[in-house]
């Protein structure tokens, strides 16, 4: 796995996809996620909007840091938008805000990232 690189910000981004997840995020449906969302990152910079998602559990945590690493060995971003309750309680808890930043929908995500990113 890809070590994680704190000057993402440095990362050259030519284009932008989103992945938009439904129902639960859990254990059965994790292994799912994760490859759909590390064949996304390896193309573009992306974001998983979340809008539709109903249930997150660890193990769809796991899912969405295991695509970051992928995102970062791709030199591109992963943006979360929509966040369910659960995932913002979980990214609370274990401080991963600065890792997984979190976006109040996929437009917001956009623009924050056309904001920030280099192309």
């Amino acid at each position: 796995m890809a070590v994680l690189d704190p000057d993402q910000e440095r990362f050259r981004c030519d284009g932008m996809s989103v992945v938009y997840l439904k129902g639960e995020i859990d254990i059965a449906t994790a292994e799912g996620v994760y490859a759909s969302l590390a064949s996304a990152v390896v193309e573009n910079c992306t974001v998983v909007d979340l809008t539709a998602v109903d249930f997150i559990d660890a193990s769809g945590v796991n899912a969405l840091v295991g695509a970051l690493r992928v995102a970062a060995g791709a030199q591109h971003h992963l943006l979360v938008a929509s966040p369910p309750r659960q995932l913002r309680r979980i990214l609370d808890v274990l401080d991963l805000h600065g890792l997984l930043p979190t976006h109040a929908d996929a437009e917001t995500a956009r623009a924050s990232h056309t904001a920030h990113a280099m192309h």
